[in-house]
C-alpha cells in the first residue's frame, strides 16, 4: 500500500522550483542574449497581426534563436497586447528582448523624401505619389508656393495627404516668421507677395549668397513701378510647373500676355511659381541693400549685377562672348 512521504514531497517540491528556476535563468539569458546579424535586417508587422503571427514570423525570418523563449519573454513582460504594426528595422546585434522593445515602443524604420528647393507643386505631388510606402491618395491639389521643400521623415505605411498637410503647416510656420520679422518699407501688402517673390528668388538665385540681393534688384524694381521681366515667370505661364520646357523662350512668347509674362505685367504674377525654400523667403523680407536694378549670368555659376542699364548692356555682351566660346569649344 501506498504510503506518503512528506520528505519525499518536500524533496520533490524543491526539485522542481530548482529545475524551473534554472530553466527561468536559462531563458532570461537566452531572452536578452545579443543576436549576430550580418547585416541590419528589416521586419514588417501588418495592420492585424496577432501575437502568434508575429512571434512566427520572427522566427520564420531567423531573427529570434527560440520561439519559445520568445513568446514566454512577451508574456511574462505582459507586452502581448501592445505590439504596433508597422516596419522594424533590427539591428545587428539585437536581443529577442531589444526586439520586442522596438515594436512595443512603435519605433519604426524611418524613410526619407527629399523634397527640393523650387520645385513645382506638380513635381512634388507626382514625386510623392511615386513613393511608393507612402498609404493612401492625394485628394486636394495644394495652391502653388504654399509646401515647404525639405527633407521629410515618414515610416511605412505614412499617409500622402497627412504628409502634405505637415509641408504646408512648415511653409505656413516659415512664411508667419519672416513676414514677422521683415525689414521695414518693402512694397508687400500681405504674405503671399512674400511668397510670390520668394518663388521667383528661388528661380533666378543660382547661388545661395546672392539670394538678397537678387531679392534686392526685384524689390528695387517694385519700387520704381518697373516691369519685373523675369524668364521663370513666364515659363512657368507656359508649364503651369507641369514640365521642363527644354529650351530658351521664344519672342512670341516673351511677347504673349499671359498672367505670369512679367515682361508685360505691371508687378508680381498672380500667384507663385513654384515651392520656395527658408532661405529666398527671407531673402525676401530681408533683400540685401543695394541700388541694383538688373542682373546677368557671369558664366560661372553667379550673376553680374548693374544699377544702371548701360552697365547691364555691357554686362551682357560679356554673357554673349562666352556663350559664343562655349558654342565654339562644344562644337554646337
Amino acid at each position: 500500500m501506498f504510503k506518503f512521504s512528506f520528505t519525499k514531497f518536500v524533496n520533490f517540491i524543491l526539485i522542481f522550483v530548482i529545475i524551473m528556476g534554472c530553466v527561468m535563468w536559462w531563458g532570461k539569458v537566452k531572452y536578452e542574449e545579443h543576436q549576430n546579424f550580418e547585416i541590419a535586417r528589416t521586419f514588417i508587422i501588418k495592420p492585424g497581426d496577432s501575437f502568434d503571427e508575429i512571434s512566427q514570423n520572427l522566427r520564420a525570418q531567423n531573427l529570434v534563436s527560440n520561439l519559445y523563449v520568445l513568446k514566454f519573454g512577451i508574456i511574462v513582460s505582459q507586452n502581448h497586447k501592445k505590439l504596433k504594426f508597422g516596419e522594424y528595422e533590427i539591428p545587428t546585434k539585437a536581443s529577442m528582448s531589444n526586439i520586442v522593445d522596438l515594436i512595443v515602443n512603435g519605433k519604426t524604420k524611418v524613410h526619407k523624401l527629399v523634397i527640393p528647393e523650387g520645385f513645382s507643386t506638380w513635381q512634388i505631388i507626382e514625386r510623392i505619389q511615386s513613393e511608393e510606402l507612402l498609404s493612401g491618395d492625394v485628394i486636394t491639389l495644394p495652391s502653388e508656393g504654399t509646401l515647404a521643400p525639405q527633407t521629410y521623415l515618414f515610416s511605412r505605411g505614412d499617409d500622402r495627404e497627412a504628409l502634405l498637410l505637415k509641408m504646408k503647416s512648415n511653409q505656413v510656420r516659415i512664411l508667419g516668421d519672416a513676414w514677422d520679422n521683415r525689414v521695414k518699407g518693402l512694397p508687400f501688402e500681405n504674405k503671399f507677395e512674400v511668397l510670390t517673390l520668394a518663388s521667383i528668388i528661388e528661380e533666378e538665385a543660382s547661388l545661395a549668397v546672392e539670394r538678397p540681393i537678387v531679392a534686392s534688384v526685384f524689390i528695387n524694381r517694385l519700387m520704381k513701378k518697373m516691369k519685373l521681366q523675369t524668364d521663370p515667370s513666364v515659363i512657368y505661364g507656359i508649364t503651369r510647373g507641369k514640365y521642363k520646357l527644354g529650351r530658351g523662350l521664344l519672342l512670341s512668347e516673351l511677347r504673349k500676355s499671359t498672367p505670369w509674362n512679367t515682361y508685360r505685367i505691371e508687378g508680381l504674377p498672380p500667384t507663385p511659381i513654384s515651392n520656395p525654400g527658408e532661405a529666398s523667403i527671407y531673402a525676401a523680407t530681408n533683400p540685401a541693400q543695394t541700388d541694383f536694378l538688373y542682373f546677368v549670368a557671369d558664366g560661372v555659376g553667379g550673376h553680374w549685377f548693374a544699377n544702371s542699364y548701360q552697365k547691364h548692356n555691357e554686362n551682357v555682351k560679356k554673357w554673349r562672348k562666352i556663350e559664343q566660346q562655349r558654342k565654339v569649344e562644344t562644337g554646337e
